[in-house]
């Protein structure tokens, strides 16, 4: 088993900026200890999924929208029932860490891969296509 760490900026950033997937402890902490690199104040450190599960040999991230109110102490949560996945447009390989288009979801990243939207229109694929996917899936 491999000892593969995401490092993500715990502030300012959206769109996959400044994320790294790295097997270097002394990448991470001059990572973590130059306040001028691309993590800004923060960081969060995560264990990277060295197994995940995939859709047709590529990773996916979830997205799923929810709202939480609270009027006068009292919380009410929303859940809305459709939402959608987002998918890389490579295989999956820890071989690879710096290949983006492997390990990062993101739209902003995989926009601009030569394979984009070559396997889902926009790299998405909403929850019934996931549903047949898995009722396809070989137990």
């Amino acid at each position: 088993m491999n000892n593969v760490w995401i490092v993500k900026p715990g502030e300012d950033t959206n769109r996959g900026s400044g994320i790294i997937v790295t097997k270097d402890f002394n990448e991470i902490k001059s990572l973590v200890r130059d306040k001028s690199s691309r993590v800004n104040k923060t960081a969060i450190i995560q264990k990277y999924i060295e197994n995940p599960l995939l859709i047709n040999k590529r990773k996916f991230d979830i997205r799923c929208y929810g709202l939480l109110t609270s009027i006068n102490g009292h919380m009410l949560g929303f859940f809305y029932q459709d939402g959608y996945l987002r998918t890389s447009c490579k295989e999956f390989s820890v071989q690879n860490l710096s290949n983006r288009y492997i390990h990062l979801t993101n739209d902003a990243i995989q926009k601009h891969s030569e394979d984009y939207g070559r396997f889902e229109n926009a790299n998405k694929l909403s929850y019934q296509d996931f549903d047949r996917y898995f009722a396809e899936f070989p137990l």
